[in-house]
């Protein structure tokens, strides 16, 4: 479980003023959600803090109070701790070298997160970790009650909307006992969920149904590995008028599919990368372990990679070339 008490002194000390905040790259409600409600945490105790982002809110979260003051770029100097907020790995913060150059000028990074141990850990100096949280949000929660710090709405809102999108709805298997009642004391302070329900799982633009009609009509099962997978191109992507963003929630769905499986959406990013999502419900199964074999990670049941390389389609299905 995780240990609060070092972080706690950390914020309590005077000196620790400054603070900047990151979520990680391609940033899910998760991390949108724990990095604002850590930064109103953090003004309630009279600190100076910056969120950054490195590709900024995806319009799905907009939602969300405060999400304009998320920044892209920020100078590294000007803090006295940086706060790594669910980011997995270091490449996934978006912002890997200047994280890099704050450590060898002594500035305190804190990792605040529930994934499993991996490289953050390695240069943190606080690592406040539990892999047994459904979401980000749930340490966030834990830290505004060992604080003794209220809540109102929307600082209730932006947790549940992290424990809602990270849970699937409340459908995966990381939904506990522990997560439904946080969640129940959440809407209790005023959280919406009919907000976050309705902006996140039944609002979906013309151009994202259209681009999800394409993954799913490519769904191809390879029964010798136990895989459903699909890809979405570039050209797909502009063709319909989409953004990266809009294919948020389809791995999910093709996960739906009964059996002991592990499903792969592949697609191809702006950069000249692709970008892998795997997920799975079986327990027999772990897909943090595939995600590693091409240098990602994750959870045992929703994990990612990157890859350099292009979508080729072949007589056979498709590759990566």
């Amino acid at each position: 479980m995780a240990s609060y008490n070092k972080l706690i002194a950390f914020l309590k000390e005077e000196q620790n003023q400054n603070f900047l905040l990151i979520a990680h790259e391609r940033p899910d409600g998760d991390t949108v959600s724990a990095t604002l409600a850590m930064r109103r945490l953090l003004l309630s105790i009279n600190k100076n803090v910056v969120l950054a982002s490195s590709q900024g809110v995806p319009e799905v979260f907009k939602f969300l109070a405060d999400w304009p003051d998320v920044k892209t770029d920020f100078l590294i100097g000007d803090f006295d701790a940086i706060i790594l907020i669910d980011n997995g790995d270091i490449k996934r913060t978006g912002y890997s070298k200047r994280i890099s150059l704050a450590k060898k000028k002594n500035v305190p990074i804190i990792n605040i997160d529930h994934h499993p141990k991996n490289d953050i850990w390695k240069i943190a100096n606080i690592n406040v970790v539990d892999e047994s949280a459904s979401s980000t949000c749930e340490l966030i929660f834990e830290l505004y009650d060992k604080l003794s710090i209220l809540m109102d709405h929307e600082i209730a809102t932006m947790l549940l909307t992290g424990i809602y999108t990270d849970t699937g709805g409340f459908q995966h298997a990381n939904t506990n006992a522990k997560t439904l009642e946080i969640s129940a004391k959440l809407m209790s302070m005023g959280a919406k969920l009919k907000t976050i329900s309705s902006n996140i799982s039944n609002h979906k633009s013309p151009r994202a149904l259209k681009l999800w009609g394409i993954a799913l009509k490519r769904i191809t099962f390879l029964p010798e590995i136990n895989l459903n997978y699909s890809v979405i191109t570039r050209k797909d992507i502009d063709d319909a008028g989409a953004k990266e963003e809009d294919l948020a929630g389809v791995v999910n769905l093709m996960c739906s599919i009964p059996g002991d499986h592990a499903t792969l959406l592949l697609y191809e990013t702006l950069n000249g990368k692709i970008k892998g999502s795997l997920r799975t419900e079986s327990n027999k199964i772990d897909v943090a372990k595939i995600a590693a074999v091409f240098g990602g990670g994750g959870h045992k049941k929703a994990s990612g990679f990157i890859v350099d390389g292009k979508l080729s389609k072949t007589e056979g299905g498709w590759k990566i070339v």
